[in-house]
């Protein structure tokens, strides 16, 4: 018997990652029209991203089904083993409620569901630090989920896009809707943490947006793991690890590309960023 972990595709976790620690990630749904693709298994970033920038329809998305949650749960619960199962905030997506409804379909505390709280990068790096807590050989499953509800209840995550546009019209931008109206050659930066979009700054170029990330990123204090994040432009996430690269030992430092689920919403251009202490 031994705990396993969960999560669904929007944390955008690498490959080599998800088989290092043989965690199981369930595809969230990107639509372009009638057309429906799994996030990670029938479209990659770059097929994503080019038919995003080139589509007169803004695609959506769809989350994970009940049925898709409990085909990756039930293999893991009839071997005997313990899952807890992180997922992208419960207030950004249909997702949790998916979990859950699939977690209630088998024994009491066979399963565990955590609401990451926030997204991306800082949902990966919440993802990461529970398959090291759950592979160590005095790991419980009390220690495992008090430890991922302590960091989901602290984590957050930094994003600078080059537009608005994507969140207000996929109805995610929450309280950054006061940045509207007034976005005229700027980069907003936004807070993504409990569950909720929140407005932080805005920049008036790039130079200055990275300057800003790295001070908000300083402001959280020191990181065991570190995580930056682009849709479309690797340069600016690139920069942001050489800047912040004292923080966190290079084993424990990220960078991945946003998939279909997150990059839909935030659109090209962007740059997340995100710490765990």
């Amino acid at each position: 018997m031994a705990i396993k972990i969960i999560t669904d595709s929007t944390c955008d976790i690498a490959r080599e990652t998800v088989d290092q620690f043989g965690i199981s990630v369930v595809p969230a749904y990107v639509l372009f029209g009638e057309e429906s693709f799994r996030q990670g298994i029938d479209i990659n970033p770059s097929q994503f991203y080019a038919r995003l920038q080139s589509s007169a329809q803004l695609p959506s998305t769809s989350q994970p089904t009940p049925r898709d949650f409990t085909e990756a749960m039930e293999p893991l619960v009839t071997a005997g083993d313990q899952v807890v199962c992180i997922t992208v905030p419960k207030e950004l997506s249909g997702t949790y409620n998916s979990a859950m409804q699939a977690a209630s379909q088998f024994e009491d505390g066979a399963i565990t569901v955590i609401d990451a709280g926030t997204a991306s990068v800082g949902h990966m790096l919440q993802v990461i630090a529970a398959a090291e807590d759950a592979a160590a050989p005095d790991a419980t499953l009390d220690s495992v989920v008090s430890a991922a509800q302590t960091r989901a209840g602290r984590s957050y995550g930094f994003a600078m896009v080059d537009t608005l546009e994507y969140l207000q019209k996929g109805g995610r931008i929450g309280k950054a809707q006061a940045f509207m109206g007034s976005l005229l050659k700027v980069k907003p930066i936004l807070k993504v943490a409990n569950g909720e979009v929140l407005p932080v700054d805005r920049p008036r170029n790039l130079r200055r947006g990275l300057q800003r990330l790295e001070e908000l990123v300083r402001e959280q204090g020191p990181a065991s793991k570190l995580a930056v994040a682009y849709t479309t432009d690797a340069a600016p996430a690139e920069e942001m690890r050489n800047r912040l690269s004292d923080l966190a030992d290079p084993e424990n430092t990220y960078t991945l590309r946003v998939g279909s689920a997150i990059g839909t919403h935030v659109g090209p251009g962007a740059v997340a960023i995100s710490t765990l202490p």
